[in-house]
Order: C-alpha cells, then structure tokens, then sequence
C-alpha cells in the first residue's frame, strides 16, 4: 500500500512538472488600441478647449480673464503627458518597430504639446498677460494637436492593417 502510495505521489509530481514545463505564459493583453484610441479622444477634447481659447481670447481684454484662462488651459494638459507614456508602455516593441517613423513624428508633436503646457502654465501665473499672447498659445496648441491627432490616426491604420506577407509557391 504504501508502495502504492509512493508511485502514485510521484507519477503526480511528474505530470505536475511536465505540464508546468510546457505550457506557455500567456501573453500580455492587447491594449495597444484602446491606448492609442483614448490618445486620439484626449487629443480632440484639448482639441475642443483650445478653439474655444482661441475664440474667447480673441476680444478678451481682461488680464485677469486671459490669466485664468490659461491656467485653466495649462492644468488641462498635464493629463495628456501619462496619457502619452500609458500609449507608449501598451505598444509592443514590434508595433514600434512596425511604426516607428510614425511614432518618431507623434513623440515631436507631443513635445510641442508638452513645451506649450509649460507656456500656458507660466501664462496662467502671470499678472501681466496680455490676452494676444493666450491667443497666440492657443493658436499653436490647436495647430500641434491638429498635426498629432492626425499621426495618432495614421499609427491606429497602420497598426490595424494586416502586414503584407510573401507567399512562396513551390
């Protein structure tokens, strides 16, 4: 019986480090487009305020107004930065590899995004803003976010479009 015992505990073993060995980790789940996809929305609602900047500065003639605004604006952005760097840890390095002309143009326009974040941040501190240097910001921010949504676009097709393959007949 114990013999028994034995033979059984160690056939178990066995099949237990056998099966271990040679099952496969799973892979990390995709999330590469919802990542680029909630980039792409962030991009359109910074979109939205930086038009609306654009409008409203456009007669303002308050520096306090212009001020407000554009600490509004600064404190807006500062999201986009971790939402930048989430997109970036959800692709693979393939996809990067797959994409990286692209992905080099997106990091450019982000770091436009990023330097005029700082600009309107440094705005929103100052008592003499005049309101045509808000305009102003928020003309480039709108023109960069223009330039970086479309990039996110065109990353999101590549990404999604099944890579040509050679098919060799023999």
């Amino acid at each position: 019986m114990q013999r028994l015992l034995i033979l059984a505990g160690v056939t178990t073993l066995s099949l237990n480090l056998a099966s271990f060995g040679s099952s496969s980790m799973p892979l990390r789940m995709d999330t590469s487009r919802a990542a680029l996809v909630s980039l792409g929305k962030e991009y359109g609602d910074l979109q939205q305020w930086a038009t609306a900047v654009v409008e409203a500065s456009d007669t303002l003639e308050s520096s306090e107004r212009a001020r407000v605004l554009a600490h509004q604006l600064g404190r807006l952005m500062r999201p986009l930065e971790d939402d930048f760097a989430k997109t970036t840890a959800a692709l693979s390095t393939t996809q990067l590899e797959q994409i990286l002309p692209l992905w080099e143009k997106l990091v450019f326009a982000h770091a436009g995004v990023s330097l005029l974040q700082e600009q309107a941040s440094a705005l929103g501190t100052d008592p003499t803003l005049d309101p045509s240097e808000l305009h102003h910001l928020a003309l480039q921010l709108s023109v960069v976010l223009d330039i970086a949504a479309q990039i996110q676009r065109m990353v999101l097709t590549e990404l999604s479009t099944p890579p040509i393959t050679a098919i060799r007949i023999t």
